[in-house]
């Protein structure tokens, strides 16, 4: 994707980011111990929302480090699946409502969303799972929303 059709922080052709989808038994302490081996291997939370169920609980995470990440889970044997997903900057009191309506607009279904753990300056920043991530971009870029990278989060440490 040429930049000059997208913003994005920075000049960078991939705008998707890897959400990882970590399957859990729903036990007391797998949390704890997941997010224990992480931080042991200096791998960093950026996101994180918890779906529960009675014996499941799916994590959704975003990591600093995605291929140190998906390592680690291989290497634990932990189950999961990864997800292409659009981090969006909040500039102002109204930008979740007007992403959400320029989506909206281009009949895009966003499936789920959870904010970061970080900011890019005073900003918040949103993850969003779409329908159609190639036409969310183009929507968003068009109205003037920053995209963020995997690169853009590493330096957000």
């Amino acid at each position: 994707m040429p930049q000059a059709n997208y913003q994005t922080a920075r000049a960078y052709d991939r705008i998707f980011s890897v959400q990882f989808s970590v399957f859990l038994s729903n036990r007391v302490g797998q949390l704890k111990e997941m997010l224990d081996l992480f931080a042991r291997e200096a791998v960093r939370v950026l996101g994180i929302s918890i779906v529960d169920s009675t014996d499941w609980a799916v994590i959704r995470v975003l990591f600093d480090d995605p291929t140190k990440a998906r390592q680690i889970l291989r290497n634990r044997s932990l189950p999961f699946t990864e997800s292409e997903v659009l981090l969006a900057e909040l500039t102002g009191p109204d930008s979740l409502a007007s992403i959400c309506a320029h989506l909206l607009s281009a009949e895009i279904n966003v499936h789920f969303a959870y904010p970061l753990m970080i900011r890019r300056g005073e900003n918040p920043v949103m993850v969003f799972h779409v329908d159609d991530h190639v036409l969310a971009v183009q929507a968003l870029s068009r109205h003037g929303f920053t995209l963020l990278t995997d690169q853009d989060l590493a330096d957000l440490q």
